[in-house]
């Protein structure tokens, strides 16, 4: 008879902050890349990072929801060089700011006639007011709060 094999699945939310951390105890652990994809969800996007390990049947998935769509996402291809093809697709697809990404085809990976087709009419939106909120927000001249400036004195006090 047969041996069955139950492979053991888990799937785990975490903050943005802890992804490449994450991903990189996977890398040590030998864990192999499987995929990843993104997802708008109530507003947010919902990206999924997939790892196995093949001699123990185990299949781990990272997943972050990402609430300000103009947020910058490090990318995964400095550990997982293989993830650029993913990543390309998920900023070209649904318009999810990944920076930094290993091989970055600056949304050419596909031929499309539209922007950011898989978002919905909403999403597409909420992404772009989002875009233009942050933009506004580091352009030269935007009026900055002073509790936000640190200012170093020299010896004597002067600033």
């Amino acid at each position: 008879m047969s041996e069955v094999i139950n492979p053991a699945n888990t799937m785990e939310t975490i903050p943005l902050e802890d992804l490449l951390e994450e991903v990189l105890k996977r890398k040590h652990q030998g864990m192999r890349f499987d995929q990843a994809c993104a997802a708008f969800v109530d507003g947010k996007f919902e990206l999924s990072y997939s790892f196995s390990d093949d001699d123990a049947y185990s299949f781990d998935t990272l997943r972050v929801v990402v609430d300000d769509l103009a947020r910058q996402i490090p990318s995964v291809s400095v550990i997982y060089p293989c993830a650029s093809f993913y990543e390309n697709e998920m900023r070209e697809l649904f318009g999810c700011q990944i920076e930094m990404i290993g091989l970055d085809y600056k949304d050419r990976l596909y031929r499309l006639n539209v922007e950011t087709p898989m978002l919905p009419e909403a999403g597409k939106a909420a992404l772009k007011e989002a875009l233009a909120a942050a933009t506004e927000k580091s352009a030269p001249g935007s009026t900055v709060d002073a509790a936000d400036v640190e200012v170093e004195t020299d010896e004597g006090g002067a600033q």
